[in-house]
Parts: C-alpha cells; structure tokens; sequence
C-alpha cells in the first residue's frame, strides 16, 4: 500500500536526500521548505507522516508543528533535531509530535520510526489518539480515566451524546476527541453555541432560509444542520435554547429531516448529535424550561466532566502543560513555579476550571521578571490574607480573574494593546471587546 510522507526542510538538498532514499521503498514524497507550503499540503492531500526540522531558516518549527496538527490532529509528526535542541524536540512531543530523531540521521532508524508513526497500533492506540487529538488534555485523576475510557467507547458509535460540565471543564474538547475518533473523523465537526442567539435568529443559523422568507433574505442559506450533513454537529450550551426551538431540534432527531425557513419541503439530513451544557437539566425539565422528550433523545449516552476541584492530583500536569504553551508561543524559555505558588493553587477551588487555571499560568508567566515564577506574581484572591476565607465563600469569578489578568498585563506593557494582546494570547478584535465589555479605560496606567 502507498504510503505519503511530507518532508518540511527550508534546506532543498535535505529535501532531495530524504526524498531519494524513501522513494525506492515505495513511499510517495511530498515536500514543503517552509510553514505555508506544509500547512497547504496537509490540508489538501493525504498524508500518512510528516518530517518536520526544528529549525526552519528564520521560522520555527513548533508553531509549524502547531498549525499542521490544528489541520489534521492526527497526523503523526516526527521532528527531526540538531544535538543543541533535544529539549525542544522533546517538549513538542509534548504538543502532539509523534517522536523525535536527531542528526545525522540514521537512515534505518528513520524507516523503522516512520513505520511505527503509520502503522495500526499506533492509531489506534487510545492515548496515543487523545495526544494528537488534543495535547493540553493532560491528567492523572482516576476520574479522568474513566471518562476519557467511555469516550473512546461511545466515540465509535453513532449515539447521540449529551456533555455536562462547569464551565471551562473542557466539554467542546471531549466532543472533538468523540468526532475524530468516529466512524465521521474524516468529515468535520461543527459547532454552534446556542447561547450566542436571539430565537429568530438561532432559528435561521440552525435549519436555514429560502430566498425570500423573510426581507433581506436575497439568497437560499444552507443552516449548520445542512452544512454538517455527513458529519458531527455540537449543539452547545444547549439548556440556553428556547422551547420552540427545542420542538424543531427533537423533529429532527427523530426525522432525520430539516425544513428552512419559508420553505414547504423537508431536507434528508445525516448528522451525528452531540449536545453540552453548564445546567442541570432535570432540574430545567421540572421547571418547565426544558422539554423531557428531547431529554430523552439527546442522553442515549451521557459523559460528565468533574469539575478541578474534584481531581485536584490533575494540576500539576495541567500547569506543566500551561507553561510549555506559553513559552512556545511567546519564543522565551520555560518558566516553572515554585513550591509556594503551587500551594495556593492546590487550596483554591477553581470556580472556572481547566481554563481558569490557564488563564492565571498565562497571566503570571507574562508579568513574571524571572524563570521561577514566586508568589508575588499572583492575583489578590491568591495572597489575600482572607484567602481561605474567600475560598469557603463565593470565590472569584473567571470574569473577575479575566478582567484583573487584562488590566495588570495593560500595565506591565505600558498601555500597548498590541502587545498586551500578544501576551494573554488574544487577537487585538478580542482584546478590544473585552476591554469594552469589563469597562477598562483604555489607559489604566
């Protein structure tokens, strides 16, 4: 069988090297000298392994690492490395990279990694798909473990699948770990937060419209349910839908049809359903907020996500992750905490989660002087002397801690949007919003 290989090099007689050797046993070579040109290839063609050189003339190899598996998560990526940048190589295994090779290159060594990267074992090795699927998804908690155990079982099913969770505890992760681990992996995945719409206009984005139905309407619009016809459809924030729409949504569940908006006739639709919320929906249903029937429909399988606070052994290895990630983006060395800050970390509650503690490791290694991040660094909630006190009370929210990581990066960058923007990870349309949505004067020196 043909098997693809990319080779990403910005050297073209590396390219020709490696090109003349694979070739003879029997792979077909695709090769790309920089970013650009490998992100092209991989979404364009099939390709079964790349080789990626850490070091891509004035680019660099991890954010080209980064952009192809945002692409194509599964696409197993060995680095190739010089002797000084083991540790890089080391910590991009960490982002998702398959393995890591060092020059010069041992030809046989090569075949046989190559091999390992594409063969079955490795794909279907379970938490050798949940690395490139998603590589901040780290844990420890035997609680974890069990979810992430009957996600791969549901995964390959075609059960509609409701995800509950506190906010920030990775729901739309686990609908991207069900969907590319899916008879449907190949197709995409879409996603459309309920919450974000009035109902007039939920209804158009979901089922679509016919040219004329209403004014404006200049042309036919195909809604997410048409457009993700084939493959995996995240109904977010789902409890936030109003009860007409929840009608439509169940008639189509139990349809396998939809109708746009002015329309007479029905549209054969093959989705698979994956649903998340933040609220208690038994509880909605009592209240009448809720239809049972939907209920009924949408929970044939159903995954919970403890919140932090529940499986606190997991916050080390999220830190650890949170740090690379940082140091990564921004292109300076990794930044570590010390024990004290690790402390208040493990006795906080986390009322925001997984996110919530990414957004503090960012804040605090953005504003951090030195590689050995101490307490002095971190937000009030953390070093107020009524800390535990705040804890066993209502602790801050991820609104709180956003809004105070935004303003004291502001400071630290003397006011530079732009590069404020760069530090907390944000697009400058994001950061803008943002400061317009908590009020922050736009120079809070």
């Amino acid at each position: 069988m043909k098997r693809y290989v990319l080779i990403v090099d910005d050297n073209q007689r590396v390219v020709e090297s490696l090109s003349e050797l694979l070739i003879p046993l029997g792979y077909f070579v695709h090769f790309a000298l920089n970013t650009r040109e490998a992100v092209a290839i991989v979404k364009t063609e099939k390709i079964d392994v790349a080789l990626l050189d850490i070091r891509l003339g004035n680019e660099n190899g991890i954010e080209c690492l980064r952009e192809m598996l945002k692409e194509k998560p599964q696409l197993p990526v060995i680095m190739i490395t010089g002797y000084a940048t083991v540790d890089s190589a080391v910590d991009a295994m960490k982002l998702g990279a398959f393995d890591y090779l060092k020059k010069p290159l041992d030809f046989e060594n090569l075949t046989k990694t190559i091999e390992k990267a594409i063969s079955d074992e490795t794909v279907n090795s379970k938490h050798s798909q949940l690395k490139k699927i998603e590589p901040i998804f780290k844990y420890k908690s035997s609680l974890m473990d069990t979810l992430l155990d009957k996600t791969m079982l549901i995964a390959n099913t075609e059960l509609p699948v409701l995800i509950t969770g506190e906010n920030g505890t990775g729901k739309e992760m686990i609908a991207d770990i069900i969907h590319k681990n899916s008879c449907r992996a190949k197709e995409k995945i879409f996603k459309i937060n309920c919450a974000a719409f009035p109902e007039s206009l939920l209804d158009n984005e979901l089922f679509g419209h016919e040219k004329g139905a209403y004014t404006g309407a200049s042309s036919n619009f195909k809604g997410i349910f048409e457009q993700a016809n084939g493959g995996t459809l995240l109904l977010d924030e789902i409890g936030d839908m109003p009860l007409t729409i929840q009608a439509k949504i169940l008639r189509t569940l139990q349809n396998n049809e939809i109708r746009r908006i002015g329309s007479t006739e029905t549209i054969s639709i093959d989705v698979r359903f994956l649903a998340a919320t933040n609220k208690d929906i038994e509880s909605m249903i009592k209240n009448g907020h809720f239809r049972e029937d939907l209920y009924y429909r949408l929970n044939a399988a159903t995954l919970y996500i403890p919140p932090l606070r529940d499986r606190k052994e997991d916050i080390t290895e999220l830190i650890d992750c949170f740090l690379n990630e940082y140091s990564f983006k921004n292109s300076v060395p990794r930044k570590n905490i010390n024990n004290e800050v690790l402390e208040c970390f493990m006795e906080y509650r986390w009322p925001g989660n997984v996110r919530e503690l990414r957004n503090t490791i960012m804040y605090i290694a953005a504003i951090s002087k030195t590689n050995i991040i101490t307490i002095e660094t971190l937000p009030p909630i953390f070093t107020s002397s009524k800390h535990i006190e705040k804890i066993n009370r209502q602790p801050y929210t991820i609104q709180e801690v956003e809004k105070e990581t935004i303003i004291k990066t502001l400071k630290t960058m003397q006011g530079n949007k732009r590069k404020t923007a760069e530090k907390l990870g944000l697009s400058r349309n994001t950061l803008y919003r943002k400061l317009r949505m908590y009020n922050i004067d736009n120079n809070p020196l």
